[in-house]
Parts: structure tokens; sequence; C-alpha cells
């Protein structure tokens, strides 16, 4: 192994000097080498979810077998999390020996395809020469973007400028909107899915074309081996061959309880005890501090995104209609009594808010995660009983 990547990167080295000093008509590589599509599938952490894609150039006679993958990144990168919030999140592309690249995905149980593409000298130089250029330290670096920039629109950007022809990509998975096709690879990751309902809004909900659903990488795999390519008066093939690499032996189960019946029975629960509390005129104001509280700060979130976040498609996301900083109000009125006095007119218009949110949700062209309606839900039971409970002892004392 040791050996193996020794003898690899002197080649990778000599490439690289043989790129730098030859025209553009020199020959880098024989008549029998390769380019290739790599198509990984998804993993378990929320980072593997959609899977990965890799380009292969090799080259027997070069002793070339190389890699190159636009799916670089450092979680040690300074403020790598705000950035990635902000939608500021820098790749990189590199490439490494083939052996290498396969390992991580064959280790962790993944499936590895390989589109083997059929293409001219001319065209397997050039898309060579693109990669490497791509590499240089000036260039490796791009602005990620989960829809629009990633790894695998880098890639079907590579074959699309590189390959020459009127190419024809097929839309093999039928109308899909943007959130539809991230659903396909979160069916076994509920929370993820939520999470993404939450933070994306309503341009998630636009159809996309057969050229943009590539932003997945199996997608762009099985679009790609159906793709044609017509020359002068011929139309070929754009993949010759599909190799399979490794089998997939990962698997990915559902966690013991998902979002909606986790939040089904908390509503549920939380209805019994606002009926409790109401026949026995007691109020459970720390009960809502914390809820409330909780609401607050995942909408503080929901409101950077809409605000400050380069991410596509979080604006006009209308979860802030329910989930939003305005719901730390009960905290204050735990803390300051002399606020109280208020509560029946703030929790009259939180009623009316959720109220119409629920009634009017479809109208906002914007399609929300199905737990989102219990947790509303939940928040109006809660409203609605202050309302109820102050409206009662206002009566009372009359």
């Amino acid at each position: 192994m040791k050996k193996t990547l020794q003898s690899t990167l002197f080649t990778i080295l000599l490439l690289l000097f043989s790129v730098s000093t030859f025209s553009q008509d020199t020959q880098i590589l024989s008549d029998s080498a390769q380019i290739s599509l790599f198509t990984c599938s998804p993993g378990t952490e929320i980072y593997e979810l959609f899977g990965h894609s890799g380009i292969r150039v090799k080259d027997k006679e070069r002793g070339i077998d190389i890699v190159f993958n636009y799916g670089l990144f450092d979680f040690n990168q300074e403020d790598f999390v705000y950035r990635f919030v902000r939608g500021k999140t820098d790749y990189e592309v590199g490439m490494c020996p083939t052996e290498a690249f396969l390992a991580e995905y064959i280790i962790r149980g993944s499936g590895v395809k390989e589109s083997v593409f059929n293409l001219t000298q001319d065209e397997k130089e050039k898309i060579l020469l693109y990669l490497m250029d791509n590499i240089q330290p000036e260039n490796k670096t791009y602005r990620y973007n989960f829809i629009f920039n990633n790894c695998a629109t880098k890639l079907r950007d590579v074959i699309d400028q590189n390959i020459t022809g009127e190419k024809t990509f097929p839309d093999i998975s039928g109308t899909l909107t943007f959130r539809d096709a991230v659903k396909l690879y979160t069916t076994t990751s509920p929370w993820s899915q939520f999470g993404f309902d939450l933070c994306l809004g309503r341009g998630m909900d636009r159809e996309a074309t057969a050229y943009e659903k590539m932003f997945l990488p199996e997608i762009l795999g099985e679009t790609i081996n159906q793709t044609t390519v017509k020359k002068d008066d011929t139309t070929v093939n754009l993949v010759s061959k599909i190799n399979v690499v490794a089998e997939q032996t990962l698997e990915n189960p559902a966690p013991w309880i998902s979002p909606l019946t986790l939040f089904i029975v908390l509503c549920v629960l939380t209805f019994c005890l606002s009926i409790y509390c109401f026949w026995k005129h007691i109020k459970i104001r720390w009960f809502d501090a914390i809820i409330f509280g909780a609401n607050a700060l995942f909408g503080c979130v929901i409101l950077f995104l809409i605000l400050f976040s380069k991410h596509p498609f979080t604006y006009a996301n209308f979860n802030i209609v329910w989930l939003n900083p305005l719901m730390c109000i009960p905290i204050v009125f735990l803390i300051f009594k002399k606020t109280r006095k208020f509560e029946f007119f703030y929790y009259v218009a939180v009623s009316v808010v959720l109220v119409l949110f629920l009634l009017g949700h479809t109208i906002t062209e914007q399609v929300f995660n199905t737990a989102v309606y219990p947790l509303v839900t939940l928040y109006l039971i809660r409203s609605v009983s202050y309302v109820l409970h102050i409206g009662y002892r206002i009566g009372d004392k009359e």
C-alpha cells in the first residue's frame, strides 16, 4: 500500500510537470487512457446523506490512476460553523490515488459505481488539462453552494464544458421540486429532513430541471449513464461501460422516534396538562417560558438565515410566522410580574397568528414538514389556555 501511494504521488508530480511544460498540442495521455465518473452511495452522517462523486483518470501506460475530488473541506477552518450558516463555506478540489479515494467509501459500506466515458483523445486531453488547472493553488478553492455549486454540479460542468457535441441530459426522475429531491435521500433520516424543511423556504418548492437535479450525486450518475451526444450526424452514448466497483453493505436504519411521533405525543401531553391546570386554576409560567423560549431560540436562527445567509432558498421562509424571536415574551412574564397585565393581549395575538397559519398555510406556496403541525398546535393550546384562564378570571371578578 505504501509503495503504491509513493508511486502514484510521483506520477502526480510528473503529470503536473508535464501539463505545465507541454503545449496544448502535446499528447499527455496514451490512446488507451480512460476517464470515468465514480458515484458513491450515501453514508449515515448528515454530510454523507446525499452520496458523493469523483472523476477518475486512468492510464496504465503512463502509470496514472487518480481521482479528482471537489468535495474537500476542513471542519477546523476558522469560524467554520458560522461561515457555513452564512453560506460562505469554501470547498476545494484536490486529487488523490484512486485506491485511497475508494477505500474511504468501501470501508464505510457505501456502494461505488464507475461510469466510463466514451471520449475522443482530444476530449480526454481537454478534460485532464481542465482538471489540472482547477487544482492549481489559485484555482482550487470555490464557494460551496448546497444546490447550485457542489461536488456533483462541478463534475457535471466539467463534462458539459469539455465534451464537444450536442448533449441530451434525460430527466430520469420525473417531476420533482428541490425539496422532493432532497427527501429522496432523507427517508431514513427524518430529523435531518425536519431541519432542512425548517431552514429552507418557499424556493425549495420550485420544480427542478433535469440539469439542476444533478446536484445529487446518484442522480448525476444515472443521468450521465443515459446521456447522448450528437456529433455531426452521429449520436453516441456518453458512457460506454458501467462497472460496479463495490456493493453497498451499509445499513441506515430510521431513528426509534420521528419528529412527527414525538411532537404528537408532546402535543397530547400538553393538552392534558392544560386541561388539568385550567380545571385547578393553575398557571405554569415556567413550562411556557421553556417551550416558548425554545421556539424563540430557533426563531432567531430562522430570522438570521432569512436576513443574512447566502444559502439558496433560505429567504421567503414562512416558518418564521410560528417560529420567531417574539415567542420569548413568556420568559419576560415569568421574570417581571408587572408585565403580566399584558399576558392576555399577547396570548390573544399569538393565538390569532397560529390559527391563521394553520388555516392559510397553503396560500404561502411553501411545503411544510408534517411535524410542524402538532408543534404549532401545541403552542396554540398553551396560548388559548392562557386566554381562557385570564378571561375566566376576569369574568369571575365581575
